[in-house]
């Protein structure tokens, strides 16, 4: 039996912890966090909006450190949750007492206090405490093997935070850790990311550039594309880009939602409005039709909503300038306005950083995946289905050989929108299937680079996959691929050099394999862009459209995981697409084709914990750090005050994401 007090402390628990809306930054990684250099710690990121709970970490290939800087007196709380709910997380819980820190691992299986863990994994390292602020540094190994524990991995992970003014009297029951009401809340971030650019750039010959919309008037529509070319400064000479960071108009941060630049034929006249022209919504009728071969030219730069400075590692650089390049390049902003406000003006855009002293390498984006349109479908009611696409082993192989080397894979971007939930980026290499990355807990609110701790070269022969898994368990009707945000994408983007001349290399299952499963036994297909089936057999489905019979087939759990076996087993080859850029001499049109789903031997990982039983006491204490009672601090918390020590935000690179899907709209 449990007491009234606890009998209480859980009841209010109901609307504790994972009752509690996400405050999650919508936020994406690209150029990784500045270093903490204080106190060794790496990484560094503020869990509340009001900068009082302070999470600084470190890690290497078995263990992870963390220190908690918290404004409080009381008791502190940390916990890896998979969905950001309490249930199934496993949380660390640590107070400062009378000139002694204590520490406890537990678990949750329910929205209450959580127990105490029998096998304490969490290792209590040092404590202090002051008249504000309390500091817990703790260490964990990265795999426990113990069922209690969530494996910290290179996936998203959900981090949990809480704390009480109070210290606790006991570990558990009436007289442990009360209550913490609303001081808590939920962050997702990825703890095992590697930082990639240094806090300081070591060129001292730079150049910066604003490329911004003028003035614009956002119409009263849920989403504009509006584009404006601009004319970049004469150079003398190539020049890298290092570095851009967003300019936001105020008050309008809700509003632009993310912006790509492509550069612009060199051969070719383009129509340069004057500078007092706001510009034109892209792709329409009064979009000057030079503007349109810039779609054809490399990604220059992306960023998107919640993103702060991007900074491109120290041996790589965006190629800008010098001979046969071109001074002109297409902005493309996306205006999310989903009131439909009016009245809306904006002036955003984005700072580029430029400098002659060369890196020593060109940097380049390809993007590998499903080709964003209709056909790619995901049936409702599903809890785990699965798409999968890849690049033509002919298409890599004809823009390999025009670059005359081998790429190297650097890092890479995992995007699908709200339904995707794991996602994985392998590659094929002499009949042997590597995964690169993979996220099994994928946040569609945190998308970000991951820097490979070891470069993967790609060679002619070899194949890139992209499979994403969704969950559509509240759904009641198809989501099919699109741009918008409540459609689907299956893409990896990966960061690469030597750049070559492919940008983008996708595939889509074989439209009769799709439309087959739905009954469909003959049709025409119109082609083009928006291509339409028109069906001829059978009878009872002739005149129907092709969401009309995918909407008919009564979708299950059951019958989505036969969709995607049928679909991926398929004997008949998948649709695919390459696509380059202007400056190649490839001619793509023979390369998209038909090729069956590649598959490749693949080695199961090692079972590290096969045999193993962990055990362990329940509760770590040690010396606060102090010469004593209310005197315990030695050093004031980091409290994210511009010191250098402060997260530098996971800049974005949704970049590339739903905002070239327009780009990608074709089969």
């Amino acid at each position: 039996m449990i007491d009234r007090r606890e009998r209480n402390y859980c009841c209010r628990m109901e609307t504790t912890f994972c009752g509690l809306s996400v405050l999650v930054l919508a936020s994406f990684v690209f150029s990784g966090q500045h270093v903490v250099a204080e106190y060794g710690f790496t990484h560094h990121e503020s869990l509340d909006e009001e900068g009082k709970f302070q999470l600084l970490w470190k890690f290497d290939d078995e263990k992870i450190e963390f220190e908690a800087q918290v404004q409080t007196t009381g008791w502190v709380g940390l916990g890896l949750s998979p969905n950001g709910g309490m249930p199934g997380s496993d949380i660390a819980i640590g107070w400062v007492k009378d000139g002694t820190a204590h520490l406890t691992d537990r678990f949750a299986e329910a929205k209450a206090q959580p127990p105490v863990d029998q096998s304490q994994d969490w290792e209590l390292v040092s404590g202090s405490e002051n008249g504000t602020h309390t500091v817990l540094r703790f260490n964990r190994k990265l795999t426990t093997c113990d069922d209690k524990d969530r494996v910290i991995n290179e996936d998203t992970m959900r981090v949990l935070w809480a704390w009480h003014d109070d210290d606790p009297e006991d570990e558990s029951g009436g007289s442990g850790p009360a209550y913490h009401g609303a001081n808590r809340g939920v962050r997702s971030t990825v703890l095992l990311s590697n930082i990639i650019a240094p806090p300081n750039l070591k060129e001292t010959n730079i150049t910066t550039v604003d490329l911004l919309m003028n003035n614009v008037s956002i119409p009263e529509r849920d989403t504009v594309y509006w584009c404006r070319v601009f004319q970049l400064p004469e150079m003398a000479s190539k020049h890298h880009m290092i570095k851009y960071e967003p300019i936001i108009t105020p008050g309008n941060e809700g509003v632009v939602h993310h912006l790509l630049i492509y550069t612009c034929p060199a051969d070719q006249s383009v129509t340069f409005l004057p500078e007092e022209h706001p510009g034109h919504r892209c792709r329409s009728p009064n979009m000057p039709r030079d503007w349109w071969p810039c779609y054809g030219g490399s990604l220059m730069a992306a960023w998107a909503i919640g993103a702060e400075n991007v900074v491109y590692p120290e041996h790589v650089g965006f190629p800008v300038g010098g001979a046969g390049d071109s001074r002109y390049v297409l902005v493309e902003m996306h205006y999310d306005n989903p009131q439909e406000a009016s009245g809306i003006r904006d002036s955003s855009g984005l700072r580029l950083t430029l400098t002659p002293e060369l890196r020593g390498n060109d940097l380049g984006i390809l993007e590998v995946g499903m080709i964003v349109n209709k056909h790619h479908v995901v049936p409702p009611r599903a809890e785990g289905f699965v798409s999968s696409g890849f690049c033509n082993t002919d298409c890599l192989n004809a823009f390999l050989e025009e670059l005359g080397e081998p790429i190297k894979i650097i890092g890479l971007e995992l995007h699908s929108h709200l339904l995707g939930v794991k996602m994985s980026a392998r590659v094929i290499h002499n009949g042997t299937e590597t995964e690169i990355a993979r996220d099994d807990n994928y946040d569609f609110n945190l998308q970000f680079f991951r820097m490979l701790k070891q470069e993967v070269t790609v060679y002619p022969g070899d194949i890139l996959i992209t499979e994403c898994t969704y969950r559509s368990t509240q759904k009641d009707e198809i989501t099919y691929g699109g741009p918008g945000t409540p459609e689907e994408m299956c893409e990896t983007f990966f960061l690469y050099y030597p750049r070559f001349n492919l940008t983008f290399c996708d595939s889509l299952p074989n439209l009769f394999s799709t439309a087959s499963f739905a009954g469909v036994e003959n049709f025409d297909y119109t082609g083009g862009q928006r291509g339409e089936i028109i069906i001829k057999a059978p009878e009872r489905l002739v005149n129907k459209s092709f969401e009309e019979v995918m909407e008919e087939v009564p979708w299950t759990d059951e019958k989505a995981r036969d969709f995607s076996k049928s679909l991926l087993d398929s004997p008949l080859p998948f649709h695919t697409s390459c696509r380059a850029t202007y400056q190649t001499a490839v001619n793509t049109d023979d390369l998209s084709d038909l090729a069956p789903f590649p598959r490749g031997n693949r080695t199961a990982p090692d079972d590290i914990c096969s045999g193993r039983t962990p055990s362990g006491q329940a509760t770590t204490r040690v010396p606060a750090v102090g010469t004593g009672p209310g005197q315990a601090t030695t050093r004031a918390p980091v409290v994210g005050d511009g010191s250098g020590a402060s997260r530098s935000g996971l800049p974005a690179v949704t970049a590339i994401v739903c905002m070239v899907a327009l780009a990608l709209i074709t089969v």
